[in-house]
């Protein structure tokens, strides 16, 4: 009976740790190997924003950047949060800000 509980355990605690994982996001611009005829690369676009992202925004920012855009491809979303404390850390108070990141590649298509 021990050695089932033992091994249950073990078992449990060894999927546990096979599930977490860690994505390192690089901020290098994307390179391509390939180039296709049918589109043309323009350069990656970054929209940052507190409250609201969303391909819409991204696309608007991708136009302001490259006004001959057409389409984003390759689209990462991303969040950098920072904790606040004040005096005696965690006793008093603490705030969280979070600010999204939205990373695309603003192509142009080729008619």
């Amino acid at each position: 009976m021990k050695k089932c509980i033992y091994l249950g355990c073990t078992s449990l605690i060894l999927m546990l740790f096979a599930t977490c994982t860690t994505v390192d996001v690089s901020t290098e611009p994307r390179t391509y190997t390939h180039t296709s005829m049918e589109y043309e690369i323009l350069g990656e676009v970054i929209y940052e924003s507190k409250d609201r992202v969303g391909y819409i925004e991204l696309l608007k920012s991708a136009r302001n950047m490259y006004p001959d855009c057409d389409y984003v491809i390759d689209i990462m979303v991303d969040q950098k949060k920072t904790v606040k404390r004040t005096i005696f850390f965690v006793l008093i108070s603490e705030s969280d800000l979070s600010t999204f990141v939205m990373r695309g590649t603003a192509i142009k298509y080729k008619y």
